[in-house]
């Protein structure tokens, strides 16, 4: 069986705004992801795991009076979490036998699928056509959550990739 090839763009978006979690062993980029993406996942990995991880808390999960940078497209398109939109990106994942733990509209799961997705595409007309809509549906609110990040991050390393993604999701033809 051959390997599908990820799109290096979406997979760096997945990989800088993925859970931090300091025991999980380095995560490599692949070197068609660019010096930039690269460059900054490895920042990030030399930051102090307990900083990351509370600086990705405050700003994604758990903050009061609320989060500041909710990662759920159903929050910028529809005001609320786990709304319509995302269950049609869930069935699109379904489609291909795809499971995940987190919703699916948070931007590193769907930044994911879509790496894999891309590779996908080119075999097949329905992965190309589900390619097009998840892509659209993700640029839909995208620049509303990285201004939010752009705004709230204390370490800096969010703000950065946040700049990065808006810029690698805008170069995705």
């Amino acid at each position: 069986m051959a390997a599908v090839m990820l799109h290096p763009g979406l997979w760096s978006v997945s990989r800088l705004f993925s859970y931090p979690d300091g025991r999980e062993a380095p995560v490599c980029l692949p070197e068609e992801a660019g010096t930039e993406a690269r460059a900054l996942i490895a920042e990030m990995q030399g930051i102090d795991p307990v900083r990351l991880e509370n600086e990705y808390i405050r700003l994604f999960v758990n903050a009061m009076p609320e989060v500041p940078c909710a990662p759920y497209g159903s929050v910028y398109l529809e005001g609320t979490v786990m709304g319509e939109s995302t269950v049609k990106v869930g069935d699109v994942y379904r489609k291909y036998g795809m499971a995940h733990e987190e919703l699916a509209d948070h931007i590193a799961v769907e930044s994911e699928f879509l790496a894999w997705l891309y590779g996908k595409a080119g075999e097949a007309p329905e992965a190309e056509k589900d390619f097009a809509y998840l892509l659209g549906h993700l640029r839909q609110w995208t620049g509303s959550f990285f201004d939010q990040v752009i705004r709230h991050d204390r370490l800096g390393c969010y703000r950065r990739g946040a700049e990065l993604a808006r810029r690698l999701l805008a170069d995705i033809a």
